[in-house]
């Protein structure tokens, strides 16, 4: 059974692109909505403060929100255009970027999830644990992590 509707979590990152296409190739293939959920984070990296491995960020500004915003919106509708599909319905929301994709994932009846492996970075990664991996374990639906 060929899938509906397709959920990406997208942040821009590398591994993100080459999802961004994976989906966009499965979208044409199956004929199934798109939906792109994003969570915009600070582009410089997250901070450990020992000796308990709190992490310290800065909080975004509405302006870099939106910023971030318009490059997704500009990087997802190339693809889609490129592609010869249906423009994407985009979700950027503020918080917890698994939360986020878990909620738009039931909202919009998602029977598939495709996210890229990697976004943050190494330390990121270490400190906060793996976006790609928690939605994985916390879906209800099938997932795809592209490399």
């Amino acid at each position: 059974m060929p899938f509906e509707t397709i959920l990406l979590s997208y942040d821009g990152s590398p591994h993100a692109r080459r999802a961004l296409d994976a989906a966009v190739e499965l979208v044409r293939a199956t004929g199934a909505d798109l939906h792109v959920v994003s969570t915009p984070e600070p582009a410089m990296p997250a901070i450990v403060v020992a000796p308990y491995g709190d992490i310290a960020t800065m909080p975004l500004t509405e302006e870099q929100i939106e910023e971030a915003a318009a490059a997704i919106r500009e990087d997802v509708l190339a693809a889609a255009r490129a592609a010869g599909i249906a423009e994407p319905d985009l979700h950027v929301r503020r918080g917890d970027p698994v939360a986020n994709a878990m909620s738009v994932a039931d909202a919009t009846g998602a029977d598939l999830i495709v996210m890229g492996r990697r976004g943050l970075g190494a330390l990121g990664s270490l400190a906060l644990g793996s976006v790609s991996q928690a939605i994985t374990h916390r879906a209800r639906c099938a997932c795809m992590t592209v490399i």
